[in-house]
């Protein structure tokens, strides 16, 4: 009769969790499951398992499939391309060019910003009639052109958000990596969205910017 020795017998592994009282089978199993190599073990009263993975963000130097050289594509990426299974960015582009309008209407000012404007002075008009030159300059240009300030301000705010949502999303959170006509949209939505804001904020506080000043009143006298 043969006698099998329980020291060469592997240690029990149970399949449903990857749980074995051997840390080094337990290394060895998940080796073979995932494909790389690990030695994050997890310790529980039946025995050792592999370690749940951690998330972390791909690195910056990581090129989308569409911006690599074809001689430095992968098996698997190449694949991916000729399926259609990469990224071509229409999501994270369209924001971007979002962003990009955004900002270009931020710094030239839009047809919103002229009703805007023309209302605020129709306004400012009717309730300075009668009152005194400093009151109607106030009224009819100062205030107009804060509100027009104020709104371009707001389509700034927007694209530099926006912006910067695209960049961190494409870099960090996407699955995929965005291709590079996207990220170069992007770039440019928050360049242009903070040159408007730093024009409103000049509109706004009358940076530089002479204002008007009524020219004092004449006053004749009897000799």
């Amino acid at each position: 009769m043969s006698t099998t020795d329980s020291t060469d017998s592997p240690a029990p592994v149970d399949p449903r969790e990857g749980i074995t009282a051997d840390p080094t089978v337990a290394i060895a199993a998940a080796t073979a499951a995932t494909g790389t190599a690990t030695t994050a073990l997890t310790k529980t009263e039946e025995g050792f398992k592999p370690a749940a993975p951690v998330w972390t963000p791909r690195p910056h130097e990581q090129l989308s499939p569409e911006d690599k050289d074809p001689a430095d594509l992968t098996d698997e990426e190449l694949e991916a391309l000729t399926q259609g299974e990469t990224s071509h960015g229409v999501l994270g582009g369209a924001f971007a060019i979002t962003a990009a309008a955004l900002g270009l209407a931020s710094t030239s000012g839009t047809w919103l910003s002229n009703m805007v404007y023309q209302r605020q002075q129709l306004i400012g008009s009717i309730a300075s009639s009668g009152k005194s030159s400093a009151q109607v300059i106030s009224a009819e240009y100062a205030t107009p052109w804060h509100k027009v300030a104020m709104l371009n301000g707001f389509f700034a705010i927007a694209a530099v958000v926006i912006g910067i949502g695209v960049l961190i999303g494409g870099y960090f959170l996407a699955a995929r990596p965005m291709p590079g006509w996207a990220r170069a949209v992007a770039w440019a939505a928050l360049a242009l969205g903070l040159i408007g804001l730093a024009i409103s904020g000049v509109m706004y506080y009358d940076l530089g910017i002479h204002t008007i000043v009524p020219p004092p009143a004449s006053s004749t006298g009897g000799s």
